[in-house]
């Protein structure tokens, strides 16, 4: 499945989005778990994660919805709905709806409805990069802190994350969260994406957050643009994303919202 289209996605975005969402980073997949209270966290991290609402305030909810508006690889106008227990995805869209039913990645009525981008490597890539610095908590993950780095002239406190080899369809992704120093807030991401091309070295690609929002008490991503990143400076616009009508809720939504329709098109790993 790797067709020209794919390799000029990669070089859009490339880098190497759990999913590395993927989502495109090739986030990991709808196998990841959430951190157990007591695991040891990097202390960076930890101020991350209070700045952006907490932890323990985080894995109090079971559904995530919202509204994404992007201009990634076509202009998208979609509602999303997350089971963050078991991340289960589904999404919907006037002309086609994709799905993760716990098992496979589906899409209906057909792939050519949503497009020539591969449904399973984008189905959990932009909830991967609303939720974070949450889901760098998730098990599975690998860090190391890299100290104060200097990106297009501003100063960030930098941490890596990677991931336990055979963690989701991309275990080869890396992500470098870069955070404002005094309010500890994630500014900066640099991705890869490996999943068109796994056991490749991928460059780093960076996605600027700009504008928060506070629902329930977590600090959410309202607008984020993607962005060529090359010799340590951001490089031309090459997508963006708006967030809106988020919502939370304690109870999981119900696992029947995932079922892959009747005429679905199940959408394999692309390797």
């Amino acid at each position: 499945m790797k067709n020209s289209f794919y390799f000029s996605l990669a070089a859009l975005l490339v880098v190497s989005c759990t999913s590395n969402p993927e989502q495109q980073a090739g986030v990991p997949a709808a196998t990841a778990t959430v951190a157990a209270a007591s695991r040891e966290l990097p202390e960076l991290l930890q101020q991350a994660l209070t700045a952006h609402g907490g932890l323990a305030a985080w894995q109090q909810f079971g559904t995530m919805e919202y509204r994404l508006k992007t201009t990634l690889g076509a202009l998208r106008d979609e509602k999303h709905l997350i089971d963050l227990r078991t991340r289960q995805v589904r999404i919907e869209a006037p002309d086609y709806q994709i799905g993760m039913d716990g098992q496979q990645v589906w899409v209906s009525p057909s792939k050519a409805a949503f497009g020539e981008m591969s449904p399973r490597f984008y189905h959990n890539l932009f909830f991967y990069f609303f939720s974070i610095p949450f889901v760098l908590a998730d098990e599975g993950t690998v860090y190391e802190d890299l100290g104060t780095r200097t990106i297009a002239g501003k100063d960030y406190r930098a941490l890596k994350v990677s991931y336990e080899t055979g963690r989701g369809d991309s275990s080869g992704d890396e992500y470098i969260a870069h955070f404002d120093p005094q309010t500890h807030r994630l500014e900066l991401l640099l991705y890869t994406v490996t999943y068109f091309e796994p056991g490749k070295e991928a460059s780093y690609n960076a996605l600027l957050y700009s504008d928060w929002q506070e629902v329930n008490g977590l600090l959410l991503p309202q607008k984020m643009e993607g962005h060529k990143f090359a010799n340590n400076e951001i490089g031309d616009l090459r997508y963006q994303a708006d967030f809106s009508n988020v919502r939370l809720d304690r109870a999981p939504p119900a696992a029947s919202r995932f079922a892959m329709p009747q005429g679905a098109i199940i959408d394999s790993v692309a390797k």
